[in-house]
């Protein structure tokens, strides 16, 4: 298929497509969308966003996963064929029926292993669980044959129950593949739409379903190590391949009927009549990417649905949207065509996912880029958000910075629109100094996928907490969400975490870390906190909202001008270099600066401007709510 993604604005107003559009147009059901020549510019689809760069690293855990798989088939298979032969040719059963008994459990551990479970969604077929379970096949078939082998042995005048019982056993094994296929077919799914009624799910989960198989060649065994009457047994596997029949009868009909099922879901949208869409493609628990949004979006006052890509997120989503608002899954490209309907005005965008560009081919729609957050790192100057027809920045500082690492986009590409999710932060009014125990916000990010973006501090976190409790401050330790998906971090997070609740326990600090922390907002750490320590983060812009002093962690060994240069909100913030010599002693004389004499009260209150905008604190949110609507109506 031809890179979708096709249509980018240049600085001279003309339309690039990608590098690798190897085809003069791209399809789209019933029309046909015109591509210009390519010239130089690659889109996220072939090389250029930061999903296609995560893609590539898990590329390579994917391949020794495969590889891992192969290896563990391979095992199963010689051991299932070692335990057919000890049950069916020898007299040594016993040792046949450890071996069955650890190669079933293999078959159980490779049915249940997360990779069993990936999406399906970027091959439109459940291309994961079909292999998987045709690699659980064979040694299936080998076990029950032995088993029923050796059961026959014990119990010699049952050989027609045996007879029965093997092959509707064999029939419940070989079709579990085509079951597979039949039921993960990928279909769109859709909550809390006036008008669309979801077909029924199936009588018995899916997982009850493939565990069947495994679950009657153990009983299997029981009979044949306990030498009991096998009719029982046959009785059972015909209930079980009824059950089975029953189930792929009713995933064939939903199957069949699934292209009537997309009709009413387009006719139903047609009803519903969105001015807009929010689309959203990210992994499972990034939802706050949207969450932080919906008020916001709400307040715009037209119909509008999330779109989301992934099953997690729509999990998430479903539960967390506002009420009146739909949420669909559209797991491949071909049912976004469903959902976008003649009155569809604008999407919005919180992310560079790659699958964005699905939705970015409608070219009579406004795609409007929003990104979950400010800052000066990377992903705020993503050169993947040109495609975008409208970016919308918290303020002048996020269009500096595009131009200031190279990244040209058009100056009328952008809105300033300020930073909607601060108007709830109080402005701190009280004087630092004067505070005997400051409460301090430490919010630490992650480690990112790319050592040249891993700002983390975690790795210095003992020592900056435990300068913070020499200094008698009350800690509020907030981490990324991601945290824990490095293994280091979460050991440095646990770390802290003891400091803290030893310290509690000597001196009735109140420092809050662990669940609570994480079941607080934001906004609730911010407005809780008299000061923050944070590593380069869009938390750094939002709390400087609250003209609150704060300090940024420079964990990359940067020079001040070099750090100041790259991250220009250092200049409102007292600076922690990792690499200093005297690292105790710096922090020393920076938490005199934060906690006590505050120098940089008023370069923050000039930066808060520039960085967030310039709109009166009592309507703050309203400049995004303007400029919305004017997209959407």
């Amino acid at each position: 298929m031809p890179c979708p993604f096709f249509r980018r604005l240049t600085g001279d107003g003309r339309v690039d497509a990608c590098a690798d559009q190897r085809t003069g147009q791209y399809a789209r059901k019933s029309r046909e969308i015109p591509v210009p020549e390519h010239r130089t510019v690659r889109c996220t689809e072939c090389s250029g966003g930061s999903w296609p760069r995560v893609t590539t690293k898990r590329g390579r855990v994917g391949i020794r996963g495969r590889l891992l798989a192969n290896a563990a088939a391979v095992g199963l298979n010689a051991l299932a064929a070692a335990a057919f032969v000890l049950l069916a040719a020898t007299s040594a059963r016993t040792a046949g029926y450890v071996l069955a008994g650890i190669a079933l459990a293999g078959v159980a551990l490779l049915g249940i292993s997360p990779s069993r479970t990936m999406s399906v969604v970027a091959s439109g077929r459940p291309a994961v669980v079909g292999d998987r379970l045709v690699a659980m096949l064979v040694p299936q078939v080998l076990l029950a044959a032995g088993l029923l082998v050796a059961l026959h042995a014990a119990v010699p005048e049952s050989t027609a129950a045996v007879v029965v019982t093997g092959l509707l056993l064999l029939l419940v094994i070989a079709n579990q593949a085509i079951l597979a296929d039949t039921i993960h077919r990928p279909t769109i799914t859709v909550t809390n739409l006036p008008g669309y009624q979801a077909g029924r799910a199936l009588i018995v989960p899916a997982g009850v379903v493939f565990g069947l198989a495994p679950a009657l060649v153990l009983v299997v065994g029981v009979f044949a190590a306990a030498s009991l009457p096998p009719w029982p047994l046959a009785v059972i596997v015909a209930v079980a391949t009824g059950l089975i029949g029953v189930v792929g009868a009713q995933a064939l009909g939903a199957r069949l009927r699934g292209v009537r099922s997309e009709v009413a879901l387009s006719d139903a949208m047609r009803r519903f009549d969105p001015a807009f869409a929010l689309h959203f493609s990210a992994p499972d628990n990034t939802e706050y990417h949207v969450t932080m949004w919906l008020p916001y979006l709400e307040r715009i006052g037209r119909r509008w649905f999330i779109l989301t890509r992934e099953p997690g997120p729509f999990e998430v989503l479903s539960r967390r949207a506002p009420a009146g608002v739909p949420v669909v899954f559209c797991p491949v490209i071909e049912h976004v065509d469903d959902v976008v309907t003649a009155g569809l005005k604008a999407v919005f965008y919180v992310n560079n996912g790659m699958k964005n560009s699905h939705m970015v081919r409608f070219h009579d729609l406004t795609h409007i880029q929003l990104l979950h957050g400010d800052s000066d790192k990377a992903s705020s100057y993503n050169p993947v958000t040109a495609m975008f027809d409208r970016i919308f920045v918290a303020g002048e500082a996020a269009i500096d910075r595009y131009a200031a690492h190279g990244v040209v986009i058009p100056r009328e590409k952008f809105d300033i629109v300020g930073r909607p999710q601060v108007e709830s932060i109080k402005v701190g009014s009280a004087d630092i100094s004067g505070m005997t125990a400051p409460v301090v916000l430490y919010a630490t990010t992650w480690t990112s996928h790319y050592e040249d973006a891993n700002y983390c501090s975690l790795p210095i976190g003992e020592r900056i907490v435990a300068s913070l409790l020499r200094c008698g401050a009350t800690v509020i330790m907030r981490p990324h969400p991601y945290t824990e998906r490095s293994a280091a971090s979460a050991r440095h997070l646990l770390r802290l975490q003891q400091m803290l609740a030893a310290d509690r326990e000597q001196t009735g600090r109140p420092h809050v870390y662990g669940p609570p922390a994480s079941a607080m907002s934001l906004l609730d750490c911010v407005n809780q906190s008299d000061a923050m320590i944070s590593d380069v983060s869009g938390v750094a812009s939002d709390y400087l909202y609250s003209a609150k002093p704060f300090a940024l962690t420079n964990m990359r060994g940067d020079t001040p001008d070099s750090f100041e240069a790259s991250f220009p909100l250092a200049r409102a913030a007292y600076v922690i270099d990792a690499g200093a010599p005297d690292l105790d002693g710096a922090l020393e004389r920076i938490l005199d600066d934060l906690l006590r004499d505050d120098p940089l009260a008023a370069t923050r209150r000039d930066m808060r401007t520039y960085y967030l905008g310039d709109f009166p604190p009592d309507s703050y949110a309203d400049g995004f709510v303007r400029t919305a609507r004017r997209y959407t109506e």
